[in-house]
């Protein structure tokens, strides 16, 4: 643990006193400092701000002193370093002040640690004041009677503590499971927040009050503000409750940055919310249930900050700035971005910059570094479909602010051309956080090989995969989880993998250890099946659908549900596009006397509505001579068809003798017809819903006697409505 001084006003200067504003030395007066000269040379030596470290160099205590020992940081070279201790806990969570203003230190690596108590003005260990309960550590608190209580994530628990500091008396009080963040209400009682639920404590420990709240999911951070109202952070959902107190009613529901975790209340009675994913602060105005101040943290910083984080200091203001930023979606990949203008009015007194970002995936755009770009000059290699611009305004205490009358971006496709276009269309080839196989079969006589290959290397890469097997009979799900460490690669035969079910389709996903889904774009795969002891079927690569969500999770709704939306995970393809086909011959099974057969399948899979629903696609389907045949076709989830059952059309007789086809289309092969189709969703429908234009999933296998093979299709723009895999009547969840 350790503890730091602020410092606020004083004059930039170098070692030598001189002014710098580059200098790594703060000169007095300071309008507020509890920061320590402790060379005594009047200066403060002191990081400049973000991504600006000082070195800490190990001459002796660098690494921490010893346990129990008192810490000592003459090393530092920032001399707003103050304290710096080691303690027995692992994986440090609960920090909390007794009324003597000693600090409590819990640890939580996955399950309750070691608490000790250290002397707030040196970081010292009390000698016996460390004790082991079985419950606490995530996250707590001690209350004006010096009684300690601390959350219990994995054991459902909330932990609390009598007779600090001298014989401490630990009391697991059974909760619903992970617990999170808990505050005092003025009463002095308790409340606590976790997954979708509030509980109140009295004093000691009775629990009163243990309710869900409808709609609500993933809650993590409390405050209470002066009216007594609880507000809750929504993790997943990506926004801030409001909720009173006596009826425990949502009073209001405030929209937030990517996922919110912790939550506090200043002085003035505003909201903080710290947005993990978003690497930002929020402040909420209880007057009006909205946003009003964000504060960029900086790329990277993926503040978590449950507990106190709003300290009053009274200081007066320095240099006023403020930033608007904003984020474009060109609807393009690849998009080339050449130009940024806009008009301003920049006072004498004051500043205004513009810099610029960009990426394929908005959710990496945090993780790039600004670009400061010159009005109406070309850009270079600044490149992605999404373009964040953010435009800095500073003044001194008495000038005028800045103005920003308009802005304007530029961009053009990859290769030049007319700018981005109504219709994307995404590379399915690229390494993604999910994978979808369209087949598996473990029938007596097959066997089908999937492969999940991890492309990111180093032990920093580890990551865990869940397999979904969707069984074609009814739908029904199979689930397994397996650990890729860093360019870890897994190849699996489906039949010992899941022995439950017999065919259908497969999807895999990045997660964590607790199973929640997360953007991780390294996955590459790959599904062959062979048919019968020794012949090969066909081999394909899977499916890949690039994660986005949050840059922390995918599943922003919190519903369990992959959404293919462009937003969670990359959206789902809008029409498939097949070059080729074979004109069939009418049997029904290749034998070894008919080696000249074609019979090929279709395989079709419904991506949208889910386990409850009827897909119908329509097909247009074209001879060798541009002339054009529709038909339609009913399926159930999952499906593996032949081309003859879905149309007469794909007949090769029917082909040659009753449609306007080109002679000799084939050289060498001239009583062979060929044609293309592309496949549309049409309507997915349940007893009580229907979806228009749903998403869906296509891969022909083409069969000429006892050879196979199959290729993935091309694909024609995109559709958010693609979801894996809702098994409602509605299709939503």
């Amino acid at each position: 643990v350790a503890q730091f001084g602020v410092v606020i006003g004083g004059t930039r200067v170098n070692g030598a006193g001189q002014p710098d504003p580059n200098g790594q030395f703060l000169a007095p007066p300071f309008l507020y400092n509890t920061c320590v000269d402790r060379d005594g040379d009047g200066l403060l030596r002191t990081s400049r701000g973000l991504a600006d470290i000082l070195p800490w160099p190990d001459n002796g205590d660098g690494a921490g002193s010893p346990v129990g020992a008192p810490a000592f940081v003459s090393d530092a070279l920032d001399e707003c370093t103050r304290i710096f201790q080691r303690v027995d806990a692992r994986s440090v969570r609960h920090l909390a002040i007794d009324p003597a203003n000693n600090l409590w230190v819990g640890g939580y690596p996955l399950q309750p640690d070691a608490f000790q108590r250290l002397d707030g003005s040196n970081g010292a260990i009390f000698a016996g004041s460390t004790f082991t309960p079985t419950c606490g550590g995530f996250n707590g608190l001690i209350d004006g009677a010096g009684t300690l209580w601390s959350t219990s994530f994995f054991e459902c628990q909330v932990l609390r503590v009598d007779g600090l500091p001298g014989s401490p008396t630990p009391i697991c009080i059974n909760l619903f499971c992970d617990p999170t963040d808990l505050e005092l209400d003025a009463s002095g009682f308790v409340w606590v927040v976790g997954g979708n639920r509030i509980a109140r404590l009295d004093p000691a420990g009775a629990v009163l009050v243990d309710t869900a709240i409808p709609g609500g999911a993933s809650f993590w951070g409390l405050a209470i503000t002066p009216d007594g109202d609880l507000w809750v952070a929504a993790r997943s959902q990506n926004r801030v409750l409001r909720i009173d107190p006596q009826t425990l009613a949502e009073v209001a529901s405030v929209p937030v940055g990517n996922t919110p975790i912790g939550l506090d209340v200043d002085s003035n009675g505003n909201v903080w919310v710290v947005n993990n994913g978003g690497n930002n602060a929020q402040r909420i105005s209880p007057a009006t249930n909205t946003v009003d101040l964000t504060v960029d943290l900086g790329a990277g910083c993926a503040p978590f900050n449950l507990g106190d984080m709003t300290g009053t200091v009274a200081a007066q203001q320095t240099v006023p700035f403020g930033t608007w930023d904003v984020v474009y979606d060109s609807n393009q990949l690849d998009t080339i971005w050449n130009e940024v203008s806009w008009t301003d009015f920049v006072p004498s007194r004051g500043s205004l910059q513009v810099a610029v970002r960009a990426s394929n995936i908005a959710a990496a755009l945090p993780g790039i570094s600004f670009v400061p770009v010159v009005n109406g000059a070309p850009l270079s290699l600044i490149e992605g479909r999404f373009i964040e611009v953010q435009v800095t305004f500073q003044t001194l205490p008495t000038g005028v602010s800045p103005i920003l009358f308009d802005l304007t971006v530029e961009g053009m496709p990859p290769g030049g051309g007319p700018g981005p276009g109504p219709c994307p269309t995404e590379n399915r080839r690229k390494p993604s956080s999910l994978l979808l196989y369209p087949e598996f079969d473990n029938r007596v006589g097959d066997v089908t090989v999937l492969t999940v290959t991890n492309t990111a290397c180093g032990p920093e890469n580890d990551v865990f995969v869940e397999f979904r097997y969707i069984d074609e009979e009814d739908c029904s799900e199979f689930d397994r989880t397996e650990l890729l460490t860093g360019c870890d690669t897994l190849t699996l035969l489906t039949s010992a993998h899941n022995a439950n079910q017999e065919r259908g389709f497969a999807y895999v996903f990045a997660v964590t250890g607790d199973r929640d889904p997360i953007p991780f774009n390294h996955l590459i795969g790959q599904v062959m099946r062979v048919s019968g002891i020794d012949a090969f079927d066909y081999a394909m690569n899977a499916v890949g659908f690039r994660g986005i969500g949050d840059g922390v999770f995918t599943d922003l709704d919190g519903d369990g549900i992959l959404d293919l939306d462009g937003v969670e995970y990359a959206m789902a393809p809008e029409e498939i596009l097949v070059p080729r086909f074979f004109g069939q011959d009418s049997i029904q099974v290749p034998t070894l006397g008919g080696q000249g057969a074609f019979y090929s399948e279709l395989i079709l899979i419904g991506l949208s509505g889910g386990s409850l629903f009827d897909t119908t696609v329509d097909f247009l389907i074209y001879n060798d001579n541009e002339e054009v045949f529709s038909s339609e076709y009913t399926f159930y989830c999952w499906e593996r068809v032949p081309l003859l059952e879905i149309s007469g059309v794909f007949g090769n007789s029917y082909l040659k003798n009753f449609t306007n086809h080109a002679p000799n289309e084939i050289l060498g092969a001239s009583g062979r017809e060929t044609g293309w189709f592309r496949i549309n969703g049409a309507v997915a429908q349940s007893t009580t819903t229907s979806i228009q234009d749903p998403a869906i999933y296509a891969v022909l296998i083409e069969r000429a006697g006892l050879s196979s093979g199959a290729d993935l299709p091309f694909e024609l723009c995109v559709q958010p409505n693609g979801k894996l895999l809702p098994r409602s009547l509605t299709g939503n969840r």
